[in-house]
């Protein structure tokens, strides 16, 4: 059984959309573990949610019941594992943050398409849904400090691929820290002894 934070008056409006959780790309360990500490340090607050991830879903809409989390499977195991690619880190001239932008966005583009057809998705989109692929260092920064930390860091950071062979399923406890609460395969789960 899931737990869902039950108050979130505290939280910021933002915040309150992701209730019910996510299903993102958590990078694996050799990645994680170039990446996390440039989100500790150049952006804490984002680390102290959730560490180095793809965001693939919308926020749910609906409590990941037994029956939904067969659906997910079931459509996640039509998809193959992909490899994805990270380089250069990116910052906007018109949006706050920096971040890594991930190639080759089709297969993710696929893996969204999917995956919000499986009725925890169902209703409104919502307006994030088709901002490209990206693995965030900083976003809680001004765009100033977006620009000149990217033109910072362009040189030093680490560049790199993994396959993506899994997807996480996220929930926020009543900090808004998430946790996972569940993991989807892709492809055939059956061999990978699931």
């Amino acid at each position: 059984m899931i737990n869902y934070a039950e108050d979130t008056s505290y939280w910021e409006n933002w915040q309150r959309d992701y209730r019910l959780g996510l299903i993102l790309i958590m990078t694996p360990i050799e990645v994680s573990k170039q990446i996390d500490p440039l989100r500790s340090k150049y952006d804490p607050r984002a680390f102290g949610y959730c560490p180095t991830h793809i965001t693939v879903s919308d926020p749910l809409r609906y409590e990941m019941a037994p029956e939904a989390e067969e659906e997910v499977r079931g459509i996640l195991s039509t998809i193959e594992p992909f490899v994805l690619h990270y380089d250069k880190p990116h910052a906007s001239p018109d949006y706050p943050g920096i971040a890594y932008p991930i190639m080759p966005q089709e297969p993710i583009d696929n893996l969204k398409q999917a995956l919000h057809s499986a009725s925890v998705f169902a209703g409104a989109v919502f307006r994030r849904r088709h901002i490209p692929a990206h693995m965030t260092i900083a976003e809680f920064i001004t765009i100033e400090d977006g620009l000149k930390l990217c033109a910072e860091l362009q040189d030093s950071v680490p560049s790199g691929s993994f396959l993506c062979d899994r997807l996480e399923f996220i929930v926020p406890d009543k900090n808004f820290c998430f946790r996972r609460e569940g993991i989807f395969f892709l492809g055939d789960s059956k061999t990978r002894g699931v």
